[in-house]
């Protein structure tokens, strides 16, 4: 059996938060010949190699058909994306390195709001101008489907080389797409993002190529390490909330799940029974005030490290994939 190709981001920001993840999911990742090598393994879990690459080589390797699996942003995935790429399953969301694809415009256009009102802009302006409006940036892929799928083509894609938040000031474009965590650079660059100009939102995921490069792949320790990346995942930004079921509301567990996205661990509870709930950490404070106003109470709550569900999401994205080669 041949070894399974694993690629992990190389440096910067990314890399660290990787390390960050990897870390608190009890996988200990080790370099093969020290720590300026670029490959590597997971202790105890055999048979996967890592690979230690750029995020967009690791896209580009991934779309080729050469890895088996990467970590990578989806904003890299889909500018790399082409007509020849192989087939890619999304297996599981990393919750790091989330940031939007975005349009922003100059503040001076008091009159272009949303993606509507810069369409009706960008065909004046060649009417005005005798030239289509200029796009500053790097995602050239993603802002064609865009734009082509909100019928805007009255524009011209230039080369963001520097930094695209300051194209317009520079005079190179009137307007720009750039991928922002906070959006506080284009502000500062005197840009608004429209109220609909989100093109893409991007978070680092751990993908899997639909290739043959899967065939002698021993599938156990794929598993296993899936299966503890899905439970770390899936806890991330969970809370655990537990209460005593000491009145009957039948009611109850619709109206959680509803108000709260709350769901009973063990189903519909019975009277006097300990229950729990996981629900998204945001909702810990609203939903305990809504218990303790039905007369529940006291409500404890806990932030789980992992959550460990029967069936693991991305371990059955891959093998539903896997069935396709």
């Amino acid at each position: 059996m041949k070894p399974l190709l694993l690629a992990l981001p190389s440096k910067g920001r990314l890399h660290e938060q990787m390390n960050n993840f990897f870390s608190s999911s009890g996988l200990k990742l080790a370099r093969s010949g020290g720590k300026r090598t670029y490959s590597g393994f997971i202790k105890d879990i055999e048979k996967i190699e890592i690979l230690y690459l750029s995020a967009s080589e690791i896209s580009n390797e991934l779309l080729r058909g050469n890895i088996h699996m990467g970590i990578t942003g989806i904003d890299l995935i889909e500018e790399s994306r082409t007509s020849a790429s192989k087939e890619l399953v999304m297996l599981s969301k990393l919750g790091f390195g989330k940031a939007d694809v975005v349009v922003a415009v100059p503040n001076s256009w008091i009159d272009v709001e949303n993606i509507k009102d810069l369409s009706e802009v960008a065909s004046e302006f060649r009417s005005y101008n005798n030239r289509r409006m200029r796009v500053a940036t790097k995602f050239t892929n993603i802002t064609r489907n865009f734009f082509s799928k909100n019928g805007i083509n009255n524009y011209r894609l230039v080369d963001s080389a520097g930094a695209t938040e300051g194209a317009p000031a520079a005079g190179s474009s009137e307007i720009i797409v750039d991928i922002t965590e906070t959006g506080q650079t284009i502000e500062a660059n005197n840009l608004k993002i429209l109220k609909d100009g989100v093109m893409l939102k991007s978070e680092s995921c751990i993908f899997s190529s639909v290739s043959k490069i899967w065939n002698e792949i021993d599938l156990g320790p794929v598993e296993k390490f899936l299966r503890i990346i899905s439970a770390r995942s899936e806890a991330l930004n969970k809370a655990e909330l537990y209460f005593d079921y000491i009145k009957e509301d039948s009611d109850l567990e619709i109206d959680l799940y509803r108000a709260f996205k709350a769901i009973f661990v063990k189903g519909s509870p019975e009277l006097g029974e300990s229950v729990s709930l996981i629900l998204p950490l945001s909702e810990i404070a609203s939903c305990s005030f809504h218990l303790t106003n039905a007369g529940y109470g006291p409500i404890r709550t806990n932030q789980p490290n992992f959550i460990y569900n029967r069936d693991s999401e991305s371990w059955n994205l891959l093998k539903e994939s896997i069935k396709k080669i």
